[in-house]
Parts: structure tokens; C-alpha cells; sequence
């Protein structure tokens, strides 16, 4: 049975800390430490050993620039292109940039290779880059909208959403910001993912929700498996995992894989102030 890898939920590796990647890749492992007693574990990244890497990342130009050892692997992108402000991304690509890098993805792999998340959803007039006099909802879907028709154009028609979880940290370095912000109720965010499904489905995208059970019965919305292993043999072949991924949260979709990034060493730069990881 051959390993998935994640790399990485918990920081953007590709963007960050690719030389490092290389590295591994060069060794043949990754020694990670233990998010949770920062005890080290060991990651066999031997290609004979490795299924595929999925990479989470909002830029990859590093990747297109010199794919380097990562050309011995099978990969899935996992791309996250929000068209937000500086406001509340202040490190992050521009979106067109954003755009352009993901088309040049699916030349040079697959559109089949590469999952579009539009994630997390945050309802901010701070966080829009056209004029938000009252609808901040309105504003998001136009963005879903540009975003969904460019996209499709080059054949990526995966696209998972979720909506902003506002844990303590975040809740409390929005304040401190004093970014004005929007917690829609469950009535709202099921009206407004309705929304979202008519405008995808003029364009042929499909779209999945992370861990949002409550979203799963809106028809055309389907439940997001971000890692999945079923999906992944169907793309590269050879036999990988299909057990759920125990480490992640109740309504996760995911299969198991094994994620080599780390929170503490390898600090995500993106700046993105609804960051649960900062």
C-alpha cells in the first residue's frame, strides 16, 4: 500500500519552503515534529514508496519555475485562490497571478490534477476589492463568478468552499485589526451556497464543501474529500489508503496520508489574518 503525502495543511511548503522540500525529496524523507507533543516522526519520501504528494499552496511558482525532484512523483494541487484585499491577505499573490500560475498548471499536468479552493468564505467590505456599500455577500459571489469563469476556461472544475471557523485567535487578531467582519447564520450560508451552485453550474464547476455537514444536503454541493484516495488511484493508478484520515476533524472527508510541514519552524508568510495556523 503505497503512502499519500501532505504537504502540507499546515504551512505552504511550496511557497515557503521549497529548497527544504527539495531537500527531503533529494534524501528520500522528511523528519517532521509532532504537532501535538513536538515529538519528531520520520517520512519515508522514497518515490517507490510515495502513491502521491498533494500540495496546498497559493503560489507555485516555484514549482513551475523548477519542479526539481518533485518531477519523480505523481501530484495534486490543492490551489487556494480567494481574489481578497491586502487587508486580509497581506502577503499573498495577486489574483491574477494566481490565475495565470493555475493555468499553467493544468498545461503542463492536468485540469484533473488540480482542486480550486475558494476557502474560507468571510463576509468583510475590508476584504473586497470593488466598492461594498452594503452587500458583502453580493461582492463575494461577483468574485465567485469572475473567478469561476476564468478557471473553467482552462478545465479545473473542482472547487471546494468553506466558510470562515472563528476560533478564539482569529476572532481576537480580527478585532485588533479592527477589520469589520460578518458571521452569517446557517440560514444565510445555505442561501448564499445556493447561490453559489447556480453560478458554478453555468460554468461546469462542481463544487465540495469542507467539513460543513450541514451544508452537504444543498443540491449540487457535494462533500469535500480534499485527500482522497479513491480519486487519486482513479488519476495515477497503484493501490493507496481509502481509511479515513483520523487525525482531522469529525466531518473530514479526507483518507489518511501523512503530513511532512510543521506550524512552529516552518511559519506560513502569507499573513492572512483569518489564519487558524498563526
Amino acid at each position: 500500500m503505497l503512502e499519500i503525502i501532505s504537504c502540507s495543511r499546515r504551512t505552504d511548503i511550496p511557497a515557503f519552503y521549497y529548497d527544504w522540500l527539495q531537500e527531503c525529496l533529494k534524501d528520500n524523507y522528511a523528519a517532521v515534529k509532532n504537532p501535538y507533543n513536538q515529538s519528531t516522526y520520520v517520512v519515508d519520501l522514497s518515490p517507490q514508496k510515495v502513491h502521491s504528494i498533494c500540495l496546498w499552496s497559493k503560489s507555485y511558482k516555484n514549482v513551475l519555475n523548477n519542479p526539481g525532484y518533485l518531477s519523480q512523483y505523481n501530484l495534486y494541487f490543492q490551489f487556494t485562490i480567494t481574489g481578497y484585499t491586502k487587508i486580509l491577505e497581506s502577503n499573498v499573490i495577486d489574483t491574477l497571478e494566481a490565475v495565470r500560475q493555475m493555468e499553467k498548471l493544468a498545461k503542463k499536468y492536468s485540469p484533473s490534477q488540480i482542486n480550486w479552493r475558494f476557502d474560507p468564505i468571510i463576509f468583510s467590505s475590508e476584504g473586497e476589492e470593488m466598492d461594498v456599500p452594503v452587500n458583502c455577500g453580493a461582492a463575494r459571489l461577483k468574485t465567485f463568478d469572475g473567478l469561476c469563469r476564468d478557471i473553467s476556461s482552462f478545465g479545473v472544475n473542482r472547487c471546494t468552499i468553506s466558510f470562515l471557523q472563528l476560533y478564539k485567535k482569529v476572532e481576537k487578531r480580527l478585532n485588533s485589526k479592527k477589520i469589520k467582519y460578518h458571521i452569517p447564520t446557517l440560514k444565510q450560508q445555505i442561501e448564499f451556497v445556493k447561490q453559489m451552485t447556480e453560478i458554478a453550474d453555468k460554468y461546469g464547476v462542481r463544487i465540495y464543501t469542507c467539513a460543513s455537514p450541514l451544508l452537504e444536503g444543498i443540491p449540487g454541493v457535494n462533500k469535500s474529500h480534499c485527500i482522497d484516495g479513491v480519486y487519486l488511484e482513479q488519476l495515477f493508478g497503484k493501490r493507496t489508503s481509502k481509511a479515513k484520515d483520523s487525525g482531522q476533524r469529525e466531518g473530514c472527508g479526507c483518507t489518511r496520508s501523512k503530513d511532512i510541514g510543521a506550524y512552529n519552524g516552518q511559519h506560513c508568510m502569507h499573513g492572512c489574518q483569518y489564519c487558524y495556523g498563526m
